[in-house]
């Protein structure tokens, strides 16, 4: 694997996250849509075949074409894919527990925190000011701030591998397709 690049400081990113009151209450409301799109889980491939290694479900049973489409006169496509929903939830929200929380995406390790132009994000959760400002253990946070730089490094490897898929495929008119790290499917 090459290095990773730094995403920002790390003393820096563990007093903000250690200062962050949070406390995850097992609600499971990032799985559940609240708002239009709220449960929504960009994946990349590698990420869909570690979850079809550990449930043994086929790509198109996992993953949905992410929904947000480019149109280019007659040409319709998008970039990679989202965790399949079935309903208002997460496929795999089942009886209020993650059901493939080992092999679980980048962005559901990381919830609420995210890396947003090197600085660090708080997304909306019902588990921030659940806890005081000790309330994530020391190691947590370290955890934390790997699977942040982790998956920094992942987002950018796909974003850098669908670019030059981009450079190199004819996207066909009249037909919609997801244009991924790995080629392009149409749908």
């Amino acid at each position: 694997m090459p290095e990773l690049k730094k995403i920002s400081d790390h003393q820096q990113l563990y007093t903000e996250i250690g200062n962050t009151p949070f406390t995850c209450i097992r609600c499971g409301a990032c799985c559940k849509e609240i708002e239009p799109g709220s449960n929504l889980v960009w994946v990349s491939p590698a990420e869909v075949r570690r979850i079809m290694t550990s449930t043994s479900l086929a790509f198109d049973e996992i993953a949905e074409p992410y929904p947000d489409t480019i149109h280019e006169g007659d040409r319709q496509y998008t970039l990679g894919w989202a965790i399949r929903r079935e309903g208002d939830r997460c496929r795999f929200l089942v009886e209020g527990r993650c059901s493939i929380y080992e092999s679980r995406p980048w962005i559901c390790r990381t919830y609420p925190f995210m890396i947003n132009n090197g600085k660090l994000a708080i997304s909306p959760c019902n588990g921030i000011s659940t806890g005081d400002s000790d309330s994530i253990e020391p190691q947590a946070i370290n955890q934390l701030i790997d699977d942040l730089q982790k998956r920094v490094y992942a987002e950018q490897a796909e974003e850098d591998r669908i670019a030059k898929v981009l450079a190199t495929v004819d996207i066909p008119s009249g037909k919609v397709v997801v244009v991924d790290g790995e080629g392009m499917r149409i749908i």
